[in-house]
């Protein structure tokens, strides 16, 4: 009878841990992995950067399946008002986030908001980033991200509109004027597509006008608060000529009814002969599966010189984004690990890919370059100075007061000295 009593006995534990095992295996499992939240501004699924992240973040997780990466999104405009308010307090939701460096980053610095990375970075990662690619990332010799892609801003032209328009690409100011007013002659085409409804956007305009009348040199010391925005008469002349083309209807009746992805989208199908903007754009030319445009036919261009002794060597862009390490983290070593890590695959991935320029000075495969990006880096291998987009300069208070000031240039009987008046009153504090 005991021999019978023990033998049921096991059956039951038997049958206890088949039933109970693999749930409380999962529990432990769950109890052990690490769940880091990381945030970012790529929310378009046509955006090569977001694909690019997506698929690092995967094979983070497949070679460290300890570590669950939550992943966050929001549009650029509500993302910088979001990250803002986060960090206002201790941004609990946040464990790793991208961002720019230099002065927009500096206001976390100062309020001691974020970790600084220097004893996670091996020797080896160090030696393997380009000269002056950290500068925008360090503060008081500490660094607090390592750079993953640079960008230059170019002009991209629907060389087919070109062509029907009987108009040759611009390379001067006034071949640029004289293009828009050929460009309307044509039924439902927008000369330039521009997403003023976005800030930023609009602010490429401006700054990329300024370069040309102003001077990189210039611009970049007001940017370093060594000069005054306003003392170059420039500044003044170049609000006058977004006012002429604006008025002049090359943006297109109301360009502040467009953001960002619009004016990409109006550039994509064909309702746009031209687009300001960055070299992150090359890889939507060949991905966008709603485009109606031929990769072969689009050209990309210096902006165009307003001066005539203008060498076209100076550009704006650089090394300004990377992911960012939350000092309340409660995993710090995890999260600084996940951020190297993210940081050095989106420079990789990000030129193989033909989407911005690599920080990462180790071999990459070029075999699959598109011909558009070829001619893009041809345009950088020339230039000799640049300058960084200024609201990633400036302070996060002036940088959102300036592009909204800028984006009044678009709308209707602005002033342009009363423009430059108030945007002295932003920036020369």
């Amino acid at each position: 009878m005991n021999r019978i009593l023990r033998f049921l006995t096991l059956i039951v534990l038997t049958i206890s841990l088949i039933g109970c095992g693999p749930e409380k295996l999962t529990q432990n499992q769950n109890k052990n992995q690490i769940e880091l939240n990381v945030w970012h501004q790529w929310t378009n699924d046509n955006n090569q950067l977001k694909a690019i992240y997506d698929q690092a973040v995967k094979n983070y997780m497949d070679r460290n399946p300890q570590i669950k990466i939550n992943t966050k999104t929001l549009s650029t405009e509500a993302y910088k008002t979001k990250i803002a308010a986060e960090f206002t307090g201790e941004a609990k939701n946040i464990d790793i986030f991208y961002y720019w460096g230099a002065g927009t980053a500096e206001k976390f610095i100062t309020a001691d908001k974020l970790l600084p990375l220097d004893k996670y970075i091996s020797d080896e990662s160090l030696a393997d980033i380009l000269p002056g690619s950290l500068d925008a990332f360090t503060f008081s010799d500490r660094i607090y991200a390592l750079p993953s892609f640079s960008w230059v801003m170019s002009l991209y032209v629907n060389t087919e509109l070109f062509e029907k328009a009987e108009v040759q690409l611009p390379s001067t100011y006034s071949e640029l004027t004289d293009a828009c007013q050929k460009l309307l002659e044509l039924e439902k085409i927008i000369p330039i597509a521009i997403g003023a409804k976005d800030g930023w956007d609009s602010a490429f305009i401006y700054q990329a006008l300024a370069m040309k009348e102003v001077g990189a040199e210039n611009i970049k010391q007001m940017l370093d608060n060594k000069k005054e925005f306003g003392d170059d008469p420039g500044y003044l002349l170049v609000a006058k000529k977004v006012r002429d083309l604006v008025e002049m209807g090359a943006f297109g009746n109301n360009p502040l009814e467009n953001d960002y992805d619009t004016a990409n989208m109006l550039f994509m199908q064909g309702q746009a002969a031209m687009r300001i903007t960055g070299s992150w754009f090359v890889n939507q030319v060949y991905t966008d599966s709603n485009s109606m445009i031929k990769p072969e036919k689009i050209a990309v261009l210096d902006i165009p010189a307003i001066k005539e002794e203008d060498s076209n060597t100076e550009y704006i862009g650089g090394f300004i984004e990377s992911f960012w390490v939350n000092k309340n983290t409660q995993y710090k070593a995890e999260a600084a690990k996940f951020a190297i890590y993210i940081s050095k695959q989106m420079g990789i991935s990000s030129y193989e890919t033909g989407t911005g320029f690599s920080a990462w000075r180790i071999e990459m495969d070029e075999s699959k370059l598109n011909p558009l990006f070829i001619e893009v880096k041809n345009l950088l291998d020339k230039y000799e100075k640049g300058i960084l987009a200024w609201d990633t300069v400036f302070p996060a208070s002036i940088a959102s007061k300036s592009n909204e000031k800028i984006q009044e240039l678009f709308g209707s009987e602005v002033d342009p000295g009363k423009f430059i008046e108030e945007m002295k009153e932003i920036i020369n504090k």
